[in-house]
């Protein structure tokens, strides 16, 4: 059976998450993990039996590495997604892309040198069965026409601001000084209503305010309504600071002409007083270990992932213009990308 060596760049919660999962794949041999924390290499090092320590990119520079795994702040995934790609290498990446569009447009460009390497954008949220099943009602047309969408990211990450997160290696808590909350939160449930529109948006407007969490320099509370060419139109609240649980199936609401989702029920235009349960059981966490199967089986199949790197930077295009609209408090177009 061959297996894919992976080496790691950036280990916080998502990258240790990464290398469990791939540590348990048959597909996957954990070669190298990288951080700027001696640390933190140290300690996965021990853990997951990872041979080699990295503190700088030159991991990239190792000829027995087939596929780099980026979990790196938001901000700091542009410079190593294109080394890698220039070093032969397949990427993963975890989502948001990039912070900005001009990162994605960094990106894009090297994927489009560099075709024969498999990319991959870590929108885990399309694994989820849930919404996996919601995409199959739509494909198979069973809500007919989509006008309109919502999804959100309510999330108490307050947390997030305690004074242990702050990192030396940076000379900041890169979390307060430079996650955008429409881009790192708003990333995840925007990227389930493009992947239903089958389309990407093409303006975007917003509002956004700083009251729960004002030790963000961006704002924590933002909301954005999208538009698609077709003419549906979706909505997207993302919250850091509220007094409240992680949002159910991140509020998720389709309408269609035919029938209508709502969370995990669904109901059907032929019986409109009937919810019915869509069956479908959601994850009790992130389901890490089908993200990172896709990867590595289409790395050996020689086939698309489920999000490439165009199909990403489409949905950060999106939420970083939402973001950027809500600050301006004008309406803004959106730039798409094309493979």
């Amino acid at each position: 059976m061959q297996r894919i060596r992976v080496g790691f760049i950036g280990l916080g919660h998502n990258g240790l998450a990464h290398i469990a999962a791939h540590s348990r794949s048959p597909l996957s041999e954990v070669v190298a993990v990288c951080d700027y924390s001696p640390e933190k290499t140290a300690a996965a090092a021990e853990k997951f039996g990872a041979p080699r320590q990295y503190h700088d990119y030159s991991i990239l520079e190792r000829d027995d590495i087939d596929a780099i795994s980026i979990h790196t702040p938001d901000h700091l995934h542009a410079e190593p997604f294109v080394l890698a790609l220039e070093a032969g290498k397949h990427v993963f990446v975890e989502k948001p892309m990039g912070n900005s569009i001009e990162d994605l447009n960094r990106m894009v460009d090297a994927a489009k040198r560099h075709p024969r390497q498999k990319t991959m954008v870590g929108h885990i949220l399309r694994f989820n069965p849930v919404f996996a099943r919601v995409k199959q009602l739509v494909q198979e047309g069973a809500l007919g026409d989509l006008f309109y969408m919502e999804c959100d990211y309510v999330h108490n990450l307050r947390f997030q601001g305690d004074a242990p997160r702050f990192d030396p290696n940076i000379g900041m808590n890169w979390y307060l000084e430079k996650e955008i909350p429409m881009v790192g939160g708003g990333g995840h449930p925007f990227d389930l209503l493009k992947w239903f529109a089958g389309e990407p948006a093409v303006e975007v407007t917003g509002f956004s305010n700083r009251k729960a969490f004002p030790q963000m320099v961006n704002d924590d509370c933002q909301v954005c309504l999208f538009r698609f060419a077709s003419g549906a139109i979706a909505k997207v609240a993302v919250s850091y600071g509220c007094v409240a649980p992680y949002a159910f199936l991140n509020n998720l609401i389709v309408y269609g002409t035919k029938g209508t989702v709502n969370r995990n029920t669904i109901c059907l235009k032929a019986h409109p007083e009937a919810y019915r349960a869509l069956r479908v059981e959601p994850p009790s966490g992130h389901p890490y270990e089908p993200e990172v199967e896709d990867f590595l089986t289409a790395i050996i199949e020689n086939r698309p992932t489920l999000i490439d790197a165009f199909d990403g930077a489409n949905s950060a295009a999106a939420v970083i213009r939402g973001a950027q609209a809500a600050s301006e408090g004008k309406p803004l177009p959106i730039p798409r990308y094309e493979r």
